[in-house]
């Protein structure tokens, strides 16, 4: 597939015009809380509702994905580009999210970087817009818990994921941390967020034959890594 050329901003707007209710009130919040989302994220957030240590969750990241080089890696709802300072530079990225607000800092973090080759992308996460196996590596960060079909989001992930390839995703589960629970309760109500377990995450990552390993918990955070099954073709009789 061939992609318009990046705007003015270097971002490719690919955003589909039929997209979902709860999707047009995510862009219509983060256009606004895209100037407070870094230091909310690591002030409150992570803190006060994940119930998680912020720079723990760098110190998984960078044991994650720090090793990783000359990779296509897709930032599946990167926002602001916070994964980006754990990533080398040497590898192909691209970094796609619904908000073209939060996609102009990404720019910034990105442009700093200098990437052997960089796109970022205005688009859902809910939609296929990549050719299958396009990518070795797909990672996510904080972000499936509110993506309204979370489910589809996996599936799609996977079909982008070349044969072997990884999806490594860290999101607020319910079910490791009771202080986490406690919390998460009040929020999980509204239907902006889902009330995630690890169970649910194993099962659909396995419904879209990857492997599923948990790798390591922060609070109410998980992380976990799954694997691509290896396609066999059947052999003719």
């Amino acid at each position: 597939m061939t992609f318009p050329p990046p705007d003015k901003n270097n971002i490719i707007n690919l955003l589909p015009q039929n997209l979902s209710a709860a999707n047009k009130k995510n862009i219509k919040q983060f256009r606004f809380f895209s100037l407070l989302y870094d230091p909310a994220m690591k002030y409150f957030i992570r803190r006060r509702i994940h119930k998680s240590n912020p720079l723990m969750h760098q110190v998984i990241w960078k044991k994650l994905i720090g090793s990783v080089s000359q990779a296509r890696i897709l930032d599946l709802a990167c926002g602001t580009g916070g994964l980006i300072s754990s990533i080398n530079k040497d590898n192909h990225y691209t970094g796609l999210d619904l908000s073209y607000e939060m996609l102009k800092k990404a720019e910034s973090r990105s442009r700093k970087k200098g990437f052997k080759r960089c796109r970022l992308i205005c688009a859902s996460a809910e939609t296929q817009i990549f050719p299958r196996e396009s990518f070795d590596l797909v990672i996510t960060d904080t972000a499936l818990h509110m993506i309204p079909d979370w489910q589809k989001t996996i599936m799609e992930a996977s079909l982008s994921l070349a044969s072997s390839g990884v999806l490594i995703g860290a999101v607020p589960v319910m079910g490791i941390d009771e202080e986490f629970d406690k919390s998460w309760e009040k929020y999980s109500s509204t239907p902006q967020f889902h009330a995630l377990t690890k169970e649910d995450l194993k099962k659909n990552c396995h419904e879209n034959n990857m492997d599923f390993t948990t790798v390591a918990s922060n609070g109410g955070m998980l992380y976990f890594r799954a694997c691509k099954q290896k396609q066999t073709t059947p052999v003719p009789v």
